[in-house]
C-alpha cells in the first residue's frame, strides 16, 4: 500500500495542491484529493469516486453566491450539455454534474498533463513534428465538435492540454451547440481576444470555421511562443485579428522552418470563413506531411508528462479512506501546564497568581509593541487560500493582535468581502516593501519562596496557546487569479488584477488608479522593482518565477 508521504509528493506531481480544512470532505460521489485551481466563479478539485472505483476526476464547484443564481444555473446545465455532446477522446469525458449540499458541481475525467501555455513555457517551443501532432489531433477534436454540432468559440493554448495519450481540448464554458441560441448579449463577445475570428469580432457570427481560425493562432503560438495577431487582451488586438494580416516576422520566422506548415496556417488564419481549411483536411495534411499520432512530444515535455502520469498512478492507489492525510493541517493547541498541587501551593496562590497576570501581561504588550503596523502599513486581509499556493488553514491573526481564531460571524464577514476586488494601492512607505511585521511571543516567568517544607518548590508556569504564523496579506487577501499564465503590459482583467493586489500589499505602488485591472506602465514599473529586489530577471512581465515569488510567504 502506498505510503501517505509519497502520496502527498505525488499530489503535486499530479498538479495539484494540498486542501484546506475548509475545503469540502465530499462532492457528490467524489472525494476532494487537492486542488487544481481556483478563480472567479469557484474552483477545480482532483477527486476520486468515493467507492475507490479507478480513476480521476476534475470537479468544478461553482461559488455559492453564483450557485444560487437561477440564470446562473441555467447557463452551467448548457455548459454540462453541451460537453456531453461531445465523444471523443480529443476532450476529457464528462462524468457527471449535480446540486448536492448547496455545492453545485461538474466532473470530468482528470487528464495528467500540461496545457499548452505551460508547455511552452516550461518546457520550450514544439518541435516540428509535435506541431504536426498537433495540427492532427486537435482537428480531431474539431471535427468531433462539429459532427456533435458544437462551436468550442474559446480554443487557445491555456484550453489545450498536452498528455502522454496526446492533445485534448478542454473548457466548454462559452461553447454552444450550433442549434441553440447565443449566450452572449447584443454587442457583446465573449472568448480571448487574440484567439477570436475576425467574423466573430466584427459580426458576432460564429461557426466551426472560427474554430479553425483559432486553431491556426494556436498552432502558430505552440511553433513560434507569439500569437499571429500579437499578445494582450485590447482593442488594438482586437482590430489586427478583424482587419489587418498576420504578424509579418512571425509567419516568416513559420515559413522558413516549415513552408507546407506555414501555407497551412496561413490558410487557417484567412479572413475569409470560406478559405479556410476544415477540420478533416488538417488531420490529411498532417499525414500527408509525414507527421501525425506517432509523432512524439520533445523529450523535456514528454518527461514532465511521464512524472504528471505518474503521480496521478500513485493517488489512484491510496484508499479514498486516507484521503484527510492530503489536507494542509491545523498546528495543535496546547493546553495550559498545570502546577504541582503541594501542601504549600496553597499559601502560594495569590503569589502565583500576581506572577501569572504580570507574564500574560508583558506577553500581550510585547506582542502589541512588535506587531502594530506603521501608519503608512496595509491593513491585513481576510485569511483565504489563493489557487497551487499551500497556506496555513487557521486564520491569520491582524497586524493588531487580534485573535488567531475569528467568530463564525466574523469568518462570514470576511468571505464576504474578498470577492470584492481593492480599488486603492496603498502610498510607498519609506521602510523596504516586503516587510511584514509579526510576532511570536512565548514567556515564561517562575518565582520561588522561601519555607522549610521539603516538597519540591513549585514554579509558575505560562503557557501560551501556540499561535499559526501569519499568512502574509499578499496570499490571504488576494484570490482573482490563482494560474501562472504569461501577465504583460497591456493585459486586462483578473490576472492583473490578481498581480497588482499582491504587489499592493507587499507595498509597491501601481499608480494612482491604484488595482483597477489595467497593466500599465506603473504596473509594469512595480513588477521590475519587485523582480530586482527578488533576483528575478527584470524584465517587466509577470511569468511563472514571477508569479511564484509574488506568492512566496517572503
Amino acid at each position: 500500500m502506498t505510503d501517505i508521504p509519497a502520496a502527498g509528493d505525488a499530489l503535486r506531481q499530479a498538479g495539484a495542491a494540498p486542501l484546506l480544512p475548509a475545503d469540502p470532505g465530499r462532492i457528490g460521489p467524489y472525494v476532494p484529493l487537492g486542488l487544481l485551481g481556483s478563480g472567479g466563479m469557484g474552483r477545480v478539485y482532483l477527486a476520486r469516486r468515493a467507492d475507490d472505483a479507478p480513476g480521476l476526476a476534475a470537479v468544478k464547484v461553482i461559488r455559492p453566491e453564483y450557485a444560487e443564481g437561477q440564470d446562473f444555473r441555467r447557463r452551467f446545465e448548457r455548459e454540462a450539455a453541451v460537453h456531453g455532446r461531445v465523444r471523443t477522446p480529443r476532450a476529457p469525458h464528462l462524468l457527471g454534474t449535480g446540486f448536492d449540499d448547496a455545492l453545485l458541481w461538474m466532473a470530468t475525467e482528470y487528464l495528467p498533463g500540461l496545457n499548452l501555455a505551460e508547455a511552452v513555457r516550461e518546457c520550450g517551443l514544439l518541435e516540428p513534428a509535435g506541431v504536426w501532432r498537433l495540427v492532427a489531433e486537435l482537428g480531431e477534436a474539431l471535427s468531433a465538435l462539429a459532427a456533435a454540432g458544437v462551436v468550442h468559440r474559446d480554443l487557445k493554448p491555456s484550453n489545450v492540454i498536452l498528455s502522454p495519450r496526446g492533445t485534448h481540448v478542454i473548457d466548454f464554458g462559452i461553447s454552444r451547440a450550433a442549434d441553440s441560441s447565443a449566450i452572449t448579449t447584443t454587442g457583446n463577445r465573449v472568448g480571448t481576444a487574440a484567439y477570436m475570428a475576425p467574423e466573430y469580432l466584427r459580426e458576432g457570427r460564429c461557426d466551426a470555421a472560427s474554430d479553425v481560425f483559432s486553431l491556426g493562432c494556436t498552432i502558430v503560438y505552440a511553433a513560434t511562443g507569439h500569437a499571429p495577431f500579437g499578445d494582450g487582451t485590447g482593442v488594438d488586438v482586437m482590430h489586427r485579428v478583424a482587419f489587418e494580416a498576420p504578424d509579418t516576422e512571425v509567419m516568416a520566422e513559420l515559413a522558413q522552418a516549415d513552408p507546407a506548415l506555414a501555407a497551412l496556417l496561413s490558410a487557417c488564419l484567412a479572413k475569409d470563413p470560406a478559405g479556410r481549411p476544415a477540420p478533416r483536411q488538417l488531420i490529411d495534411a498532417a499525414t500527408a506531411a509525414g507527421h501525425g499520432r506517432a509523432s512524439h512530444w520533445h523529450d523535456t515535455l514528454a518527461a514532465r508528462l511521464l512524472d504528471r502520469q505518474q503521480g496521478c498512478a500513485v493517488l489512484e492507489g491510496v484508499p479514498v479512506r486516507q484521503s484527510p492525510h492530503f489536507r494542509t493541517p491545523t498546528e495543535p493547541v496546547l493546553s495550559p501546564v498545570p502546577a504541582p498541587a503541594t501542601g504549600s501551593g496553597r499559601r502560594r496562590r495569590p503569589l502565583l497568581a500576581a506572577v501569572a497576570g504580570i507574564a500574560v501581561g508583558a506577553v500581550a504588550v510585547g506582542a502589541f509593541l512588535l506587531t502594530r503596523p506603521g501608519l503608512d502599513s496595509p491593513a491585513a486581509a481576510a485569511p483565504t487560500r489563493s489557487g497551487s499556493v499551500s497556506a496555513s488553514a487557521a486564520p491569520a491573526s491582524s497586524a493588531t493582535g487580534a485573535s488567531a481564531s475569528p467568530s463564525g460571524k466574523d469568518a462570514g464577514e470576511k468571505k464576504k468581502d474578498k470577492s470584492e476586488p481593492q480599488t486603492a494601492a496603498p502610498e510607498e512607505s519609506s521602510s523596504a516593501p516586503d516587510s511584514t511585521p509579526s510576532a511570536t511571543a512565548t514567556r515564561n516567568g517562575g518565582g520561588t519562596g522561601g519555607g522549610t517544607s521539603t516538597a519540591p518548590t513549585p514554579t509558575a508556569t505560562v503557557t501560551k496557546t501556540a499561535a499559526p504564523p501569519a499568512t502574509p496579506a499578499w496570499i490571504s487577501g488576494c484570490t482573482y487569479y490563482s494560474g501562472t499564465e504569461l501577465t504583460d503590459y497591456g493585459d486586462k482583467g483578473q490576472r492583473v488584477v490578481q498581480v497588482q493586489c499582491m504587489l499592493t500589499k507587499r507595498g509597491y505602488s501601481v499608480g494612482g488608479s491604484g488595482v483597477d485591472g489595467e497593466f500599465g506602465k506603473d504596473t509594469q514599473s512595480a513588477v521590475k522593482q519587485f523582480q530586482s529586489a527578488k533576483g528575478l530577471e527584470v524584465d517587466g512581465q509577470v511569468g511563472p518565477n514571477t508569479w511564484a515569488a509574488l506568492r512566496s510567504s517572503t
